[in-house]
């Protein structure tokens, strides 16, 4: 669950900055995200970060995850502006999400951009339709209808950090192992099945 940006505020009083900017460190403005995803050598890099599937299929993130088990990239970028930074690391769902369907438009009454969150509840999935903008509230929604399923992702005992370095560390090991397209899926597969309770009930 990632907010993109927080809309401009009244500076406070004190430290020269506005709440609003105060709440944003490490959250990224709207037209930094488009300088991002306009970098022709970013693009090319996460490309290469993330293992492919078929159409409709979760396509997993290959580099580098935060603790919540989602994506994590360095895109870089021509300057937006003099104090602009060169590159940036970025929750890669939301780089996936921009790159499809550009920087969505900030809620008309709360300004606020939204968050972007699975459909599939897998934290390093890239597939851009599996990938939904919503509010928060929409977000909790979502977690709260599905947590409860026993074959979901959201009940993995690993949590979704240890999910997405299971199914990380499976493909990794079947490409390095010149694995077939096969042979790669069932470590997909079995490293998914792994921490969830009912998938453990099916198989034994």
């Amino acid at each position: 669950m990632t907010v993109l940006a927080r809309p401009r505020a009244r500076r406070a009083a004190g430290d020269g900055r506005s709440r609003a900017e105060r709440d944003q460190l490490g959250r990224i403005p709207r037209d930094l995200w488009e300088a991002l995803a306009a970098d022709e050598e970013a693009r090319s890099r996460y490309y290469g970060k993330v293992y492919w599937r078929g159409p409709g299929q979760c396509s997993y993130f290959l580099g580098a995850l935060s603790s919540g088990g989602h994506g994590r990239f360095r895109a870089g970028t021509r300057r937006a502006a003099a104090d602009r930074p060169g590159s940036l690391v970025v929750p890669a769902h939301i780089y996936s999400y921009v790159l499809s369907r550009g920087v969505p438009a900030p809620d008309p009454v709360t300004g606020y951009l939204p968050v972007i969150r699975h459909r599939c509840d897998e934290p390093s999935c890239q597939t851009a339709v599996h990938l939904a903008a919503g509010s928060p509230g929409d977000n909790v929604q979502d977690y709260l209808a599905r947590r409860r399923d026993p074959y979901s992702p959201l009940s993995d005992r690993r949590g979704p950090r240890g999910r997405a370095v299971a199914i990380r560390g499976a493909i990794l090991a079947a490409l390095a192992g010149d694995a077939s397209l096969g042979e790669i899926e069932a470590a997909v597969e079995a490293a998914s099945a792994a921490g969830i309770p009912g998938a453990q009930q099916v198989l034994f």
